[in-house]
């Protein structure tokens, strides 16, 4: 696997300097059963509050807030009230075509998201931003930064974005948004494309930079020792056996387990070549099980990628957005 320089030193700087994950172990393994089951797709967001509409020059932005149709699986409270940005062109017309961006690793707030945000606004396409699930002003007390402290606390956070993404599709759908997207980087981009993968309806999906599961960030790549082994019971780092474990248990979080989307035509995967984060064997099992969908392959590595692609990005979600039949809400 050729891995770009700047991915390589970014990876000693964040496995010397931030949290283990997995610090307090596997957490709750009688929760497994549950989360086997693929999530259904919730219900209507009944309390859903929308604050103010601001305009910031070109933009139209709300704030959003409402319970989390995942609050009753064992989530900690902090994680349960939900929070979104929904970031509009202000010329576009009331109901723009709209594409939900999940976070990456580390992408707490909104912050980051807002520059795509604002050049997919520039194309006439509309934005929501979800705050993830343990992240942010949601992050459960005692939790260091974004590292969760239970591989069972991961799968949660996968599981419960996803849940919240679908019941905030049929929520544009419901204001009259008939065109709608899902795409996100790196860890945003495995959930977007699970999201994908579980909505009942075309979507326009672009997963940048995305594994096929969660299982494969910890097999190998630069941030395969970000877990805590000696928690989850290795004294001598990381064990063919611990590490093996891992990724059984993580297995739900898998997006070639699900059928491909339904508008499979309507998804762009965007690969980074030399991607130290990602290996390029779970991007390939991912476009091979989505059959019809396009594979971008971007110049450069995980972290520069996100640095300096961002107008291919932009173009690779203005072209899914096309290939959307334009009675795809019907």
């Amino acid at each position: 696997m050729r891995i770009h320089w700047l991915d390589a030193l970014f990876g000693r700087v964040v496995l010397s300097r931030s949290p283990r994950y997995f610090s307090d172990g596997w957490g709750p393994l009688s929760a497994l059963d549950a989360l086997i089951v693929p999530p259904r797709t919730p219900g209507e967001l009944h309390d859903l509050s929308l604050g103010p509409t601001l305009r910031e020059g070109p933009l139209v932005v709300q704030e959003g807030r409402f319970e989390s149709p995942a609050a009753k699986s064992p989530m900690p409270p902090a994680c349960s009230h939900a929070r979104f940005q929904l970031v509009l062109p202000a010329e576009a017309g009331p109901h723009p075509p709209v594409c939900l961006l999940l976070s990456a690793s580390g992408d707490e707030g909104f912050g980051r998201r807002r520059s795509l945000a604002k050049d997919l606004a520039r194309h006439g396409i509309g934005a929501l931003l979800l705050e993830n699930p343990y992240y942010g002003a949601r992050r459960p007390p005692g939790q260091r930064g974004v590292a969760v402290r239970t591989v069972i606390d991961l799968l949660l956070m996968f599981r419960a974005a996803a849940i919240e993404s679908l019941a905030l599709l049929q929520w544009l759908r419901a204001r009259g948004h008939e065109r709608l997207g899902i795409s996100g980087f790196s860890m945003g981009g495995s959930l977007a494309a699970y999201t994908a993968a579980l909505f009942p309806g075309p979507l326009a999906a672009i997963p940048v930079a995305a594994a096929h599961a969660v299982a494969p960030i910890f097999e190998e790549g630069v941030l395969s020792d970000m877990a805590d082994w000696r928690a989850l019971g290795s004294d001598a780092g990381a064990s063919p056996a611990i590490r093996r474990r891992l990724c059984d248990v993580l297995a739900p979080a898998s997006i070639t387990a699900l059928p491909p989307p339904a508008a499979p035509r309507s998804a762009i995967l965007l690969a980074a070549r030399e991607d130290g984060f990602v290996p390029p064997s779970s991007t390939r099992r991912l476009a091979e099980h989505w059959q019809g969908a396009e594979v971008r392959h971007l110049p450069g590595g995980h972290v520069s990628v996100s640095l300096t692609q961002q107008r291919a990005i932009v173009r690779a979600v203005w072209d899914a957005f096309a290939r959307l039949a334009p009675s795809a809400a019907a």
